[in-house]
């Protein structure tokens, strides 16, 4: 899988407006909560380079095509996405040919993957499930897809910042005293 680690520029980056878009899609179409969605995106974002690259910057086996689309599909699965587009008069290259052979991989050929991302109860389970039972990359760089997640998942959530780690109990009644929380 290709090397498209560049960073998110924003709120109002093509990241984040795909995420917008596709969220809510998977969310209903698929089945998945926010955070299963945030995960799943998260992994597109981080093979496709926060969806401005369709075609894999360098190749991780020489000769070959590469990755192509939003998962970066490789090798039988690029065959297979293309053959499917042809079959219906579509451009692999349009997002809304690419968002339908996602969804149809995930009922078909990955629904093994689909069902353990239904299970991820956390965003950073969710991220690492697409990683190893849909995306299966050569390099895992999990910081990288976990990190675009996070964005995804602010997206979704309509800008709100990405969200932290749970507060300690200590952190609450620290807080709770602070701004005079007596409760």
């Amino acid at each position: 899988m290709p090397a498209t680690t560049a960073q998110a520029r924003g709120p109002g980056d093509a990241f984040a407006a795909g995420c917008r878009s596709l969220g809510p899609r998977l969310m209903r179409d698929l089945g998945l909560t926010d955070l299963q969605a945030a995960g799943l995106l998260g992994n597109l974002g981080h093979e496709s380079g926060g969806f401005r690259q369709l075609q894999e910057v360098a190749p991780v086996v020489a000769g070959s095509r590469g990755g192509w689309g939003l998962a970066q599909w490789t090798g039988p699965r690029r065959v297979a996405m293309e053959a499917w587009c042809r079959a219906r008069a579509l451009d692999p290259a349009a997002p809304e040919a690419q968002y339908r052979y996602l969804c149809t991989e995930l009922r078909t050929t990955e629904a093994a993957a689909l069902a353990a991302l239904r299970q991820a109860p956390t965003l950073e389970t969710a991220t690492e499930t697409v990683c190893r039972f849909f995306e299966r990359p050569g390099v895992v760089a999990l910081a990288s897809r976990l990190d675009w997640a996070r964005r995804a998942l602010a997206a979704l959530r309509d800008g709100a910042p990405a969200p932290q780690a749970p507060e300690s109990r200590a952190g609450r009644v620290r807080r709770a005293h602070d701004i005079g929380d007596r409760s």
